[in-house]
């Protein structure tokens, strides 16, 4: 597969040259990682991280592309992967037993089988993915360029976008009630698509940088990177607005609550019933994900891995050579 070339990590709003967003998914057992100190030499810098089961894979953006497989705590393999760049891992999904890499920085995907660990193929998406969603047999993605598409098989335009900075890649892909959805951020749109023949039915124009999405009680919640949390009909009728600090590029919801994360250093919690929104300082949030019990996981770039409540206060924080932490509000 032919590589894209290197792009310099940059960013508008936060630290340059920091790890790229962690994509997670699933539920992690962080009481298990704090039980096994072999760790150390595997998660060089963090960037992916995918629950599939009970395995834990992640993805670093060292110059080597480590992939390193967790299975009850203990360190079952570690392969890499390289690239004509240094990887820029930005998105990670699970599909049955095998999970997708998207790497901005070489224009690719990886398909591994989880157990053993082994990359089963590469595709090539120029560009490089912005985003990725799996359901049924089926990947999707949305390039930086403007294209989605299925792994493997159709993808059309929809927008012809000039290529950007690796820590300005991003966009969200959900398929939610029958519906493909994709974000552009540069043109403010959520664009509701068929999935099966890709055709558009619907552009929604939100306005701002919509570059994540999830499903909340039939409708669309939509994160707008310059400052809104939005809920959304899937008919584009805005239901509610959230005015939310700083720059939060990634999200997840959990007990009726969505948890912001922004690489500048805080992670936001907005309460979708009706309450105060809250915010606490962390060194690099660069993803969130929701956990059994209404709790959230934050993968700090370069700094490790903690469990918040939901008062946000630390129960569990892993060091970047996955050492217990002394939890601290």
């Amino acid at each position: 597969t032919a590589a894209g070339p290197a792009r310099t990590p940059r960013r508008r709003w936060w630290p340059a040259a920091l790890s790229a967003a962690a994509a997670l998914t699933g539920a992690l057992t962080f009481t298990a990682l704090l039980q096994s100190g072999s760790t150390a030499s595997v998660l060089p810098d963090p960037a992916v991280v995918v629950s599939s089961g009970p395995d834990l894979l992640v993805a670093s953006n060292d110059r080597l592309g480590t992939l390193t497989l967790l299975r009850g705590g203990q360190v079952r393999g570690s392969v890499t992967v390289g690239g004509a760049a240094a990887p820029w891992f930005t998105e990670g999904v699970r599909l049955g037993g095998q999970v997708f890499l998207a790497d901005a920085a070489n224009d690719r995907v990886l398909e591994l089988r989880v157990w053993p660990l082994q990359v089963l193929r590469q595709y090539a998406v120029p560009g490089g993915v912005a985003g990725l969603n799996a359901d049924g047999s089926r990947v999707y993605f949305k390039s930086v360029g403007g294209v989605v598409g299925v792994l493997g098989g159709p993808q059309v335009t929809l927008a012809r976008e000039a290529e950007q900075a690796l820590p300005d890649v991003m966009d969200g892909v959900l398929l939610f009630g029958g519906q493909l959805f994709v974000t552009h951020h540069l043109s403010g749109e959520v664009c509701a698509l068929d999935p099966d023949t890709l055709a558009v039915r619907r552009r929604l124009p939100l306005g701002g940088m919509p570059v994540a999405l999830a499903s909340y009680e039939g409708d669309l919640l939509v994160l707008d990177v310059t400052g809104r949390l939005l809920r959304v009909s899937t008919t584009g009728e805005i239901r509610h607005r959230w005015a939310v600090p700083g720059h939060p590029d990634k999200f997840s919801v959990s007990g009726g609550a969505a948890l912001l994360s922004d690489r500048a250093g805080t992670v936001t919690r907005v309460p979708l019933g009706g309450g105060a929104v809250t915010q606490m300082t962390v060194a690099h949030p660069m993803d969130v994900l929701a956990l059994p019990g209404g709790t959230f996981a934050v993968a700090e770039g370069r700094r490790g891995l903690r469990v918040l409540n939901s008062d946000l206060h630390t129960t569990v924080h892993l060091g970047q050579q996955g050492q217990a932490l002394a939890a601290r509000p």
